[in-house]
Formats: structure tokens, C-alpha cells, sequence
């Protein structure tokens, strides 16, 4: 089995047994209840032949929270041993500290 935190990790450029070797960005925006919504999909590639999309929604809603709510998830694609290997095949959070904490706890 693989874990899915190898592959976080080297999304954010951290230590990671797995390399990026191909990477494509897509983005849009919308607006809603007159505030912006963000919305920004990667996919990547991996020298094992994993990929993985990574898709971050985040609005302009004024927060005063020290860590404001984004949507973030983490897909595994494709149905290869590889992919099927790897657990989570999905991981979902609701702010860039949950995501952090969550790569730091499993990177442990």
C-alpha cells in the first residue's frame, strides 16, 4: 500500500519517495451572493504513473478566523495497481490548517 501523504508532500515540495514529472493548472471564478468564488484545479503526474488532482475553492467572504474556510480535496485518478494502491484514494479538508495539520500528523 501507498499512502496519499507521500504524494501531498510532494505537491507542496516536501520530502516524498514519489516526483512530479508533469503538472496542468485550470482555474475559475464566479461570483455568488455578490462575493467572488475561486476555483482552481492541478493535476499531477507522477514518475510511478500516479496522478493525482488537487482542487482548492476558496470565496471572498470577509473572516476575521485565523485560518479562513476553504474547500481543499486531493484525488486520486485512473484505476492502474498503482493508483488502486494508494489509501486515502480521497482526502477532503475545510481549511489550510486542517491540510497542514493533517500532512504533518501523517508525515510523522
Amino acid at each position: 500500500m501507498d499512502r496519499l501523504v507521500s504524494y501531498v508532500s510532494a505537491i507542496h515540495a516536501l520530502s516524498s519517495p514519489v516526483a512530479i514529472v508533469r503538472q496542468t493548472q485550470t482555474a475559475e471564478s464566479w461570483l455568488d451572493q455578490g462575493f467572488e468564488v475561486r476555483k482552481e484545479t492541478h493535476t499531477y503526474c507522477f514518475d510511478n504513473g500516479v496522478i493525482v488532482r488537487k482542487t482548492v475553492e476558496q470565496d471572498a467572504f470577509p473572516s476575521e478566523a485565523a485560518c479562513a474556510e476553504c474547500w481543499i480535496s486531493y484525488e486520486v485518478l485512473g484505476d492502474s495497481a498503482a493508483a488502486t494502491a494508494i489509501v486515502p484514494a480521497r482526502q477532503s479538508f475545510a481549511s489550510t490548517c486542517r491540510e497542514s495539520f493533517w500532512l504533518s500528523y501523517h508525515r510523522a
